[in-house]
């Protein structure tokens, strides 16, 4: 979860990005192409004020001594000679003359920046160098930058009184990174035109190997049957699992099949043009690597490949992995993103398909990362390098972790665990929420309500700063999903309760009515009080609701609560003239305004509204997917991948250069199951984690969490 590319969902990116560490290097000062001409216009601006300001300081000195006044009767009298008159008058015009070539300079340079600044804008990747395993999109500098070493020293942020939190304006920030490249006319906020044909023309297409799809392992079914499209819940059926009552839903074909198409032309443009590339850049033919060229794209739509019945493509795919995926590499990997994607990825895939090769890929994978729990408290950092074992923080948390990804590595390492016999995995895992669940009372927060950073050598909040959004949310999601993923059982009762906790003092102090009748959107908490701002990302909690109302005291109450928040969700888009929900939302009197114009790609209300189908099998929200849908074909498809947009309130949006992994593991999976029947994944029988990764329910006898 990048700012990775911006925030993906629980990372400290603002996905993305992605996901797992804020960068703000996109943002127009700090990019090189615009920072020359930018200075280089400061600095003609500021000699031409010294200029006026010395000439002006120069003037007394063309008086002789005689032109100083003196007192006469007459009152001050001012003895000039008429030669020291004209020399004044020469210079004063000499000076009009040369601050007029001046301003024209500098009307010159402010035209070529903007010039500049629109062309770096159409291709941004282009200035981030080739694509390699030290790529700097996210953790800002290259594993060779230094040895960090183990940052043992790590100091907790020193904030003055008033900030009560680490200081960083998110709003402020993550806007201007990329309102900057939506270049506007003077005095106007409507986008300049910009021409977008020829950028797939600027660069050839990399060398890029076609993988073999041959090979004695699983392979899906190709039969286009609902029922034959993935895994059809028999363990479900036999009582082995609990049942939770979800609605019995049957196929929609045509719907289905149209989402299956757009898959299958979107991850073929990826093998085309970025095959083993974290992502695919449409506009230029590109890949780029935002996560150590693990591959992203790759693990991502594996089990989303295998669902989906798409045979040859999963089977390149897999003979990728098996091939060529390793990590042993000079990279400092986001330990979040890392192990949602890569990890996650991988398990969902070996669970799917009986394939012993993703364990293996796993268990090197996590051997990798470990380096980053070691510290006093358990509580991991955010960074380790995966070839040099050195961990850190990153420079922006001030040496504190990050509530989202030290608490979504759970699912995936409890089930490596349970897969492979090995409980170093698990015990990692479950001694981080464990230790955070004995210093929940000492958040200076509402009890259940989490502050975004905590320190891993002190185990000390960091701040107040609460959000069900970027760098929070999927904390929350994994109390439940664990929960559910061990059968719901006695022994995993620790889990539910921190989580039940945390959904009573969410809704009693974060919930909010929207303007319109039945709809509700979730704040954030900042100094003691709402700051009324609802990310994309937050548009999960309507989907986790209905996944925990089965057996909750409050069933009935969480149900009506996701109800409202998904219609909020659904509204985000169908508001806007291209059907497509901006990055955040702000209130003000209950109305909803664009915050976060751009989008790219995510998957958080498909997500809700997909949960609230399973549970209640209303074809309304069957409508609103497909409105959604077919909105997203219309304005993200081109013929050479599928691209966020910069501008949601323009029916001419813009294009950003970027195909999301995540657009691939989560939005399409979700469109596909919902018009898909209740038995491909059934949600008895599997848990999807924040990557959309389905990894199968295991019921459990013992947990490391609220024993004692």
């Amino acid at each position: 979860m990048l700012l990775s590319t911006p925030p993906r969902r629980g990372g400290g990116s603002i996905k993305g990005n992605p996901g797992g560490s804020i960068a703000y290097g996109n943002s127009a000062m700090t990019r090189p192409g615009k920072l020359v001409p930018i200075l280089a216009l400061v600095a003609v601006v500021f000699f031409v004020a010294v200029y006026r300001e010395s000439a002006m300081l120069e003037l007394p000195s063309t008086r002789s001594a005689d032109a100083r006044p003196r007192e006469t009767g007459g009152g001050v009298h001012l003895n000039t000679d008429k030669w020291q008159l004209r020399e004044l008058e020469q210079t004063q015009e000499s000076i009009a003359k040369e601050t007029e070539k001046l301003a024209q300079e500098v009307q010159r340079l402010s035209k070529s920046v903007r010039e500049s600044a629109e062309r770096v804008d159409a291709v941004p990747e282009l200035l981030d160098g080739a694509p390699g395993p030290t790529d700097r999109r996210e953790l800002g500098a290259s594993a060779d930058d230094g040895a960090p070493g183990m940052n043992t020293q790590a100091k907790a942020p020193d904030l003055p009184a008033d900030a009560d939190g680490i200081k960083w304006s998110d709003e402020k920030t993550a806007s201007a990174t990329y309102t900057s490249h939506y270049p506007t006319t003077a005095g106007s906020t409507t986008p300049m035109k910009i021409d977008w044909a020829p950028l797939a023309e600027l660069t050839a297409p990399q060398n890029i190997e076609r993988m073999p799809s041959g090979g004695d392992f699983p392979r899906p079914e190709t039969n286009t049957l609902a029922r034959n499209s993935g895994p059809n819940g028999e363990v479900a059926h036999s009582g082995t699992v609990p049942n939770a009552k979800w609605a019995t839903v049957y196929v929609d074909e045509e719907k289905r099949d149209a989402v299956r198409d757009a898959m299958r032309d979107a991850y073929n443009a990826y093998e085309t043009y970025a095959m083993g590339y974290d992502e695919l850049q449409p506009l230029t033919k590109r890949g780029k690597n935002a996560f150590g060229g693990l591959g992203a794209t790759v693990i991502d739509s594996l089990d989303t490949l295998w669902i989906m019945g798409l045979k040859d493509q999963y089977s390149r795919a897999r003979n990728w992995v098996a091939d060529r995926l390793h990590f042993d590499r000079n990279y400092e990997a986001s330990v979040f993103e890392t192990t949602i994607r890569v990890v996650g990825g991988l398990i969902a895939a070996h669970d799917l398909s009986g394939d012993e090769m993703y364990l293996d890929k796993c268990l090197d994978l996590v051997r990798h990362l470990k380096p980053a729990f070691s510290t006093e408290t358990g509580i991991p950092y955010n960074i380790v390098n995966l070839k040099k074992a050195w961990a850190k923080n990153p420079t922006w948390s001030r040496g504190a972790s990050t509530l989202a990804e030290f608490g979504t590595l759970q699912m995936e390492y409890i089930a490596l665990s349970e897969r492979t016999g090995d409980g170093e995995w698990r015990q990692l895992a479950e001694s981080i929420v464990e230790t955070v669940r004995k210093i929940r009372t000492r958040t200076g927060t509402p009890l259940g309500l989490y502050p975004l950073y905590l320190n891993p050598h002190r185990g000390t909040w960091e701040n107040t700063h609460v959000s069900f959004g970027a760098m929070g949310d999927s904390w929350y999601e994994y109390l439940l999903k664990v929960w559910v993923q061990g059968g719901r059982t006695k022994a995993m009762k620790g889990w539910h309760d921190m989580w039940e906790e945390s959904m009573r003092a969410m809704i009693d102090k974060l919930v909010f009515d929207g303007e319109e009748e039945g709809t509700k959107y979730v704040a954030e908490y900042n100094a003691n009080h709402a700051v009324h701002k609802m990310d994309h990302l937050t548009c999960f909690v309507g989907g986790m609701l209905v996944l925990g109302s089965h057996g909750s005291d409050h069933e009935d109450e969480y149900m009506k609560v996701a109800a409202a928040i998904t219609k909020m969700c659904w509204r985000m888009y169908s508001t806007q003239p291209t059907g497509i929900a901006p990055e955040f939302v702000n209130f003000q009197d209950k109305k909803m305004h664009v915050g976060g114009k751009f989008n790219i790609q995510r998957p958080e209300a498909i997500e809700a509204i997909f949960y609230m189908y399973r549970k209640t099998g209303d074809p309304m929200y069957r409508e609103w997917a497909w409105e959604m849908f077919t909105n997203m074909r219309r304005h993200y498809r081109t013929e050479t991948g599928w691209v966020g947009l910069k501008d949601v309130r323009s029916p001419n949006p813009g294009h950003d250069n970027t195909m999301q992994s995540f657009f691939l593991a989560e939005t399409l999976k979700y469109f596909y199951l919902i018009f898909s029947d209740s038995d491909t994944i059934n949600l008895d029988e599997w848990v999807l984690n924040t990557e959309a990764h389905p990894i199968r329910v295991m019921p459990r006898d013992k947990s490391d969490v609220g024993t004692n």
